[in-house]
Order: structure tokens, then C-alpha cells, then sequence
């Protein structure tokens, strides 16, 4: 019975990973090619499905295969791939959450400076926002994650039911190494935060839109294609958030000890790991389905 779960986690992790590749890679195909397609808003979100690609290959293949065979394919579970699967995994989950908070960013300001609009996102500042999405995650975490294992309070092990590596706390009197988690936890709240507030104040900004187009007669069609790319991106950011935060909330629970007996708990955990992964399968169709240039 176990073999044939495992078998099921696999293959199912695969087929997921096998539709990421396609849709993701379709839509950065599909932005690089085509000049329309260069504008800040299209390069964000392409950079959002290079790194949704990216999660395919480097999170999701590996966990499908080492569900099929059961065993962690990098070798040794105490080894240098082991550690750095953890990283990437987690950098995996940061950094497209920092970007969608970029694109939401982006949208609040095409909706509320559409005039300005040019003037204020310019291929510079998107570049460097770009950066600082990937560059702070990466300075924060790896150190930390070294400094940790290196003075043994940390170790990572091969777990199968999720068919990766995982980072364990080698001892409950390592108070920082709960301090430095609890922190990691609170902080993948705040751009969740940052992401609510933007989309109010955009709804607002619509909803004030549409009053004055009623009012004015303004240019109707500019307006919809300006709010019909917002929904697009809410869209996104929706399903980020939904597949993110079931996985978020049993970690959590899981760091503060809470279910650790509880089997109903457990499965959920590990079906929540599933169910992240979708997101970086969903993304791209929902992306292209809702944008005729991109089709």
C-alpha cells in the first residue's frame, strides 16, 4: 500500500512538473519573441514563470523521482546537494512571492498613474526591483542556513513521504535556530500583507474609474484592457496565495509542535506540499487564457 502511494505521489508530481515546463516556457517564449510583449507588466510576470520554471526543475522533478525510487537522488542525504535542495526550495517559494508583490506594484500604478505610468516604471526600475527580489532573499538565507548546519544545530535527512530533503533543528535548546525560524515564518507573511494592500487600493481606484467613465464618457476601451489586466494579475496572485497557504500553515503549526501526533494532520501536511505546486502549473494557462497577445 505505501509503494503504491509513493508511486502515485511520483507520477503525479511529474505530470505536474511536465505541464509547469510547457506553459511556463510557452509564455517566456512567447514574450522574448514578440515586441508587443515588451513592457514591463509581460517581462514581470515572464520573469515570474522563469522562476516558476525553475521550481519545476529543480523542486518538483527531483521530488517526483525520489518518490518513484524512494531514495534521494543527490546521494547522501547528510551531502552538499541535500543542503542546497533545501535552499533552493525555499528561495523557490520567496522569490516568486516578492515578484508578485512587484506586480502588484506595477498594476497599482498603471491603474492609478496612467498617465505617468512611463515616466515612473522604466526598464531601469524594473531591472532593479527584479534584483532585489532575488538578491535579498539569497543574502539573508544562505548564510544563515551555513552558519546553522555548520555549528551542528541544524542537519538535513532524507524525507520520503515528501520525497526531498528537509532541514531539521538537531536540539530543542537551539533558541536561535527557533528565533531564526520564527522570523523566516513572519516574514513570508509580509508580502501577503503587502499584496492585500495594494489590491484595496486598486479596487478603490477602480471603482472610482468606473464612476467617472459613467459620469464623463470617458475612453471606455483603454480603461477595460487596463482592468481586465488587473483581474489577470489578481488572478495570479490568488492562486499563489491559496496554493501557499495551506503548506504555510501546517509548517507553522508544525514548528510549534502543534498535530505532531495527529495522522490527520500529518497527511494534510504533506498533501499541502502538492498542492503548492500547482501554482507554478496553473499560472502560465491562466495567463494566457486571459491574454489574447500571448495566445
Amino acid at each position: 500500500m505505501a509503494e503504491t502511494i509513493m508511486l502515485i505521489r511520483g507520477l503525479t508530481m511529474l505530470v505536474m512538473a511536465s505541464l509547469s515546463l510547457v506553459g511556463n516556457v510557452s509564455v517566456i517564449v512567447a514574450t522574448l519573441s514578440s515586441p508587443f510583449l515588451h513592457t514591463p507588466s509581460h517581462v514581470l510576470v515572464a520573469f515570474l514563470c522563469f522562476f516558476h520554471l525553475l521550481s519545476a526543475a529543480l523542486s518538483m522533478i527531483p521530488i517526483g523521482i525520489s518518490c518513484l525510487t524512494e531514495r534521494w537522488i543527490g546521494g547522501d542525504s547528510d551531502g552538499f546537494f541535500c543542503e542546497m535542495f533545501g535552499v533552493t526550495v525555499i528561495l523557490l517559494t520567496i522569490i516568486p512571492f516578492n515578484l508578485l508583490v512587484v506586480i502588484s506594484i506595477d498594476k497599482f500604478t498603471a491603474v492609478k498613474y496612467p498617465l505617468q505610468y512611463n515616466r515612473i516604471v522604466t526598464k531601469k526600475t524594473v531591472f532593479g526591483m527584479i534584483v532585489s527580489c532575488i538578491v535579498l532573499p539569497l543574502l539573508g538565507l544562505v548564510p544563515i542556513q551555513k552558519i546553522l548546519i555548520d555549528s551542528s544545530r541544524m542537519y538535513t535527512m532524507f524525507y520520503p513521504p515528501y520525497g526531498s530533503c528537509q532541514l531539521v533543528i538537531a536540539s530543542a535548546d537551539c533558541v536561535l535556530c527557533y528565533v531564526l525560524y520564527g522570523i523566516f515564518f513572519a516574514f513570508q507573511v509580509l508580502p501577503l500583507l503587502a499584496i492585500i494592500v495594494f489590491y484595496s487600493l486598486i479596487f478603490v481606484e477602480v471603482k472610482k474609474q468606473v464612476k467617472n467613465a459613467r459620469a464623463q464618457s470617458l475612453d471606455k476601451k483603454n480603461m477595460l484592457d487596463c482592468h481586465k489586466a488587473t483581474v489577470t494579475i489578481f488572478l495570479l496572485v490568488l492562486t499563489y496565495v491559496l496554493t501557499w497557504l495551506p503548506e504555510w500553515t501546517l509548517d507553522f503549526l508544525a514548528f510549534l509542535g502543534v498535530g505532531r501526533e495527529n495522522t490527520v494532520l500529518y497527511n494534510l501536511q504533506i498533501a499541502s506540499r502538492w498542492i503548492f505546486f500547482l501554482s507554478p502549473v496553473a499560472d502560465p494557462f491562466i495567463y494566457a487564457l486571459r491574454h489574447n497577445k500571448v495566445q
